[in-house]
């Protein structure tokens, strides 16, 4: 996740890009979410923020890679980040 975080951030604020960045950012971020929703499940009593957060990782990435969506796709990441981060923020 954070080396999705930075590469994103400084793509954005650089305004650099790099080969195949369209796919490679997205497959990062889903694979932490991944594994962040795998780690939480195995420990069985992990921080419910960083549940949210990796299945808002898996969802937002999965849905920019294969191109798809459903009704109200973008209010359902768009709240699913804002529960992971209050949840974060407040250590839940």
């Amino acid at each position: 996740m954070s080396l999705w975080l930075i590469a994103q951030g400084l793509s954005d604020i650089l305004k650099i890009s790099f080969p195949k960045e369209q796919k490679i950012l997205p497959i990062i971020n889903m694979s932490a979410g991944v594994f962040l929703v795998l780690c939480i499940i195995k420990i069985k009593r992990g921080d419910i923020g960083l549940l949210f957060l990796g299945i808002w990782a898996v969802l937002q990435s999965s849905l920019f890679l294969f191109h798809y969506s459903f009704n109200h796709s973008n209010t359902v990441i768009h709240a699913l980040g804002i529960i992971a981060g209050v949840l974060l923020i407040f250590k839940i």
